[in-house]
């Protein structure tokens, strides 16, 4: 079965866990992602199938109001995306490697499911807001061509306003990658 993943970004702590425990008390859901961002932010992601993802995003909206800074559901994720939520990334060599680093999570998760599922690149590595001022860094590899390719599309799916930066790297060093992951 296709899995689905929900999300709220809160602009308070408490609220963000108050409204999380009413998220996961409503549906039957397991906890992909859940804690603080950054200064006086909050991140829940929500993983299992797409009618009970429905029902706790939608409580939570309703519950949290004016403390929203962003939300998603996604049905049928990727299943890479779920593993980089668990800090579980591939380990290889890289032809190419992609970054895309947005200001906010919710605004690059969906662009994230969407070149995964239609390009030829692989997820290296999930990086989600924490110390970094809330933000979303993901890192894809590949063919030089297809990296390229990916890297255009996830731009073209994201509001221009909400993306930082996005960089392309042919060849990477190896020390650079040692680092990286």
């Amino acid at each position: 079965m296709n899995k689905s993943i929900g999300a709220i970004e809160f602009r308070s702590i408490s609220k963000g866990i108050e409204v999380s425990d009413l998220m996961v008390k409503r549906a039957t859901v397991d906890v992909a992602f859940f804690r603080t961002i950054c200064v006086g932010k909050f991140l829940v992601v929500l993983s299992g199938n797409e009618g009970e993802i429905e029902e706790a995003v939608t409580c939570g909206v309703d519950a949290a109001g004016e403390y929203i800074v962003d939300n998603f559901i996604i049905n049928a994720v990727h299943p890479s995306i779920i593993e980089g939520l668990k800090s579980k990334y591939i380990k290889e060599k890289f032809n190419a490697i992609g970054i895309v680093e947005t200001v906010n999570v919710c605004s690059g998760m969906k662009a994230l499911n969407k070149i995964l599922k239609s390009s030829n690149v692989q997820l290296a590595k999930l990086q989600i807001a924490n110390t970094l001022g809330g933000k979303l860094v993901f890192i894809i590899s590949g063919a030089v061509s297809d990296v390229e390719d990916s890297i255009r599309k996830a731009r073209g799916e994201i509001e221009e306003k909400k993306i930082i930066q996005t960089s392309v790297i042919p060849s990477p060093d190896e020390l650079i990658l040692s680092n990286l992951f």
